[in-house]
C-alpha cells in the first residue's frame, strides 16, 4: 500500500508548483490606443510572423484570418470617416476582433517562448513582440538590434561563439523575402548606416568556424529611428 502524503508534503508541493508558475516567461503586446496605430501594429505583427513562418509554423488564428480581420477594420474605419449610419458600432466590433486575434497570437508565441527559454527574446521578436519580463536566469539573445548614435543607424550585437573566425551579417527590407549581404566582421558586432528612418528592417547573423558556416540566426525586426 502506498504512503499517503502528509500535510507538510502537500504544502511543500503546492509551494513548488506556485514557484514554478511564477517563472513562466510572459510576452507583451503593448496594443496602441489609436485605431490608426492599431492597424499599423497589427499589420506589422502579421507581416513579421509571415516572414518567420519556419520559426512560427502554426499561428493561432491563422494569418489569413488575422489579415481578413485587419482588412475588415480598415473598411469599417473608412465607413466611420464617411459618417455611415451605424458605422461606429460595427467599427468597434471590428476593433475588438483584431485585438482578440492579436491576444491569441501573443498566447501562441508565449507557448513557443516557454518551450525554448534560451531563445525567448528572439522568438518574441520574430513575431514582432517583446518579452514582458525576462527569464529569471536571463540568457543573452543570439542577436540584439539597437538604435545607433545617429538617425538611420543601427548596432548589431550577436552572442559570441567559441571558435568563430568570421561573423556574416544580412538584412532584409521586404519582410524576409530577399536578403542583402552586409560586410563580414571578426567580432560579433557591427554597425549598419544609411537606413531609412521609420522603416522596418530585419537582420540575421551566422558564424564561420573551422567546420564551415553555421545556420543563420532567427531574423530580428527593428524599426529604424
Amino acid at each position: 500500500m502506498g504512503m499517503v502524503p502528509t500535510a507538510d508534503c502537500r504544502i511543500e508541493d503546492s509551494h513548488m508548483a506556485n514557484k514554478a508558475s511564477t517563472s513562466r516567461i510572459a510576452v507583451a503586446l503593448g496594443l496602441p490606443r489609436k485605431i490608426a496605430d492599431l492597424l499599423v501594429f497589427a499589420q506589422m505583427v502579421h507581416d513579421t510572423m509571415a516572414a518567420n513562418s519556419k520559426e512560427l509554423p502554426s499561428p493561432s488564428p491563422a494569418l489569413l484570418v488575422l489579415q481578413t480581420d485587419i482588412n475588415t477594420l480598415v473598411t469599417e474605419q473608412a465607413a466611420v470617416k464617411a459618417r455611415g449610419q451605424g458605422a461606429v458600432t460595427t467599427r468597434d466590433l471590428a476593433v475588438k476582433t483584431v485585438k482578440v486575434d492579436l491576444g491569441s497570437e501573443r498566447a501562441y508565441v508565449e507557448s513557443l517562448v516557454n518551450a525554448d527559454p534560451a531563445n525567448a527574446a528572439a522568438i518574441a521578436e520574430a513575431a514582432g513582440m517583446k518579452l514582458r519580463k525576462p527569464p529569471t536566469a536571463a540568457v543573452k539573445p543570439p542577436l540584439a538590434v539597437k538604435a545607433g548614435a545617429t538617425s538611420g543607424t543601427v548596432k548589431l550585437v550577436a552572442k559570441a561563439s567559441k571558435g568563430a573566425k568570421t561573423n556574416n551579417w544580412q538584412m532584409s527590407t521586404d519582410g524576409g523575402k530577399t536578403w542583402v549581404d552586409l560586410p563580414s566582421t571578426t567580432k560579433a558586432k557591427t554597425t549598419v548606416a544609411n537606413l531609412t528612418p521609420g522603416t522596418t528592417v530585419q537582420f540575421r547573423q551566422s558564424v564561420v568556424t573551422k567546420d564551415g558556416e553555421g545556420d543563420w540566426s532567427l531574423p530580428v525586426p527593428h524599426v529604424v529611428s
